[in-house]
């Protein structure tokens, strides 16, 4: 029997999903770091910048279901880069004033999002097998921490050296390209042409205890990991200081996320998921635990370890059994583009539950209250890991 390979198709969405984390890593890692530096009050700053991002995307999605269901999703997709250049020309246009519009920004990156993950999600679940889901997520997550191995670095220094908007012009250069390679993406029709029925997926949901597992772990995850890497971004700045500093280390901590999603794609199977996340959980318990007893740049370097390790691990296993479990006998090919979009509705769930914690610390506590919610959000992804093993009887069981 030979070997699952990844398609055309499927090798085209990896590479999307690099340039696309090129963008991310300007509009999320480095802007929440520009707007730091120009805010009075940064984590109220960064927070309302990601609840108004989140609260787009969640709408987009429940809007863009339709278009969606009915048309062309390669379409879609490509719209997407109308609100990221509308976005990129803002920053530009706006340079040292961007902190008094995070609402607009974080409304216009939010559409864009939306744009790009239904279509995207929609199209991976379409094209990929439950034989190559895993290694199709090996290869893009692997791809994607490749990226923040080069780029970081590049970006941390031309911003220090020159501005954050001149870096801005090199992104309207990747969004031509972007344009450019969709041609060659497959044709993506929903073959019936029903309305969306969000009504009665919400039905199927509570006839299916898995849907509604997945449900939780998803609202688990969109606190965690929704929160993390914005966590972790205003440490690094609080206690690094510069973005050289922010991209030293975002690149250094990628190199283990390359590997360790590698291996977890290539040699991980559903069989060692379990072990895989016990192991995985003890590791970022010790973690957390030698950050809070005592914080200093080498325990927060060590969480960072564990973060670009172990919780890389626990999000890859909880993306591969969610699109396994789009693919199953409970999810029918009527109901995937609803599916998707409760799937994104839990995780808006987690993030603004996440984010609005966030302000009220940044409002009432400031950094020495911020490594105790650093607990919270690691044991919100402790969660997710615990809920997706929950998953695995059931997904073994429809092969």
């Amino acid at each position: 029997m030979s070997k699952p390979r990844l398609t055309r198709d499927l090798r085209l969405l990896v590479v999307f999903s690099a340039l696309r984390n090129i963008t991310d890593l300007f509009l999320g890692t480095f802007l929440i770091s520009f707007i730091m530096q120009l805010s009075s009050n940064e984590i109220v700053s960064v927070s309302t910048y990601k609840l108004f991002e989140y609260a787009a995307t969640s709408a987009g999605f429940f809007m863009l279901a339709h278009w969606c269901k009915r048309y062309n999703k390669v379409v879609v997709f490509a719209l997407n880069q109308i609100p990221k250049i509308a976005l990129l020309l803002s920053i530009i246009l706006l340079d040292t004033r961007v902190a008094e519009y995070v609402i607009p920004l974080g409304v216009l990156y939010g559409i864009g999002a939306a744009m790009y993950h239904l279509p995207m999600n929609l199209m991976i679940g379409e094209k990929s097998t439950r034989q190559t889901v895993g290694l199709y997520m090996g290869a893009k997550m692997s791809t994607n921490y490749a990226v923040k191995v080069i780029v970081p670095v590049t970006l941390g220094f031309f911003i220090d050296t020159g501005s954050y908007s001149q870096v801005a012009y090199v992104l309207l250069g990747l969004s031509v390209l972007e344009l450019g390679l969709m041609v060659f993406l497959s044709p993506s029709r929903h073959r019936c042409r029903a309305p969306v029925d969000f009504r009665g997926f919400f039905h199927c949901m509570m006839r299916f205890p898995v849907i509604r597992n997945l449900f939780t772990m998803e609202i688990m995850r969109g606190f965690g990991t929704g929160l993390l890497a914005s966590v972790i971004t205003m440490y690094t700045v609080f206690m690094f200081k510069t973005d050289l500093n922010l991209g030293i280390f975002t690149t250094l901590f990628s190199v283990f996320s390359i590997i360790t999603s590698w291996l977890t794609g290539r040699f991980g199977r559903p069989r060692y998921y379990p072990y895989m996340i016990l192991i995985s959980t003890f590791i970022i318990v010790m973690g957390i635990s030698a950050f809070v007893w005592h914080t200093t740049p080498i325990t927060f370097l060590f969480y960072n370890f564990v973060y670009s390790t172990a919780i890389v691990v626990l999000d890859q296993l909880c993306s591969v059994n969610m699109f396994k479990l789009s693919n199953s006998k409970c999810v029918t090919a009527n109901q995937k583009i609803e599916y998707f979009v409760f799937r994104d509705f839990a995780l808006f769930i987690g993030r603004w539950i996440g984010y609005v914690g966030l302000m009220y610390i940044g409002v009432f506590g400031g950094y020495p209250w911020l490594r105790w919610y650093l607990v919270l959000i690691t044991l919100a992804m402790i969660m997710s890991g615990y809920l997706t093993m929950r998953m695995l009887p059931y997904l073994r069981s429809r092969k």
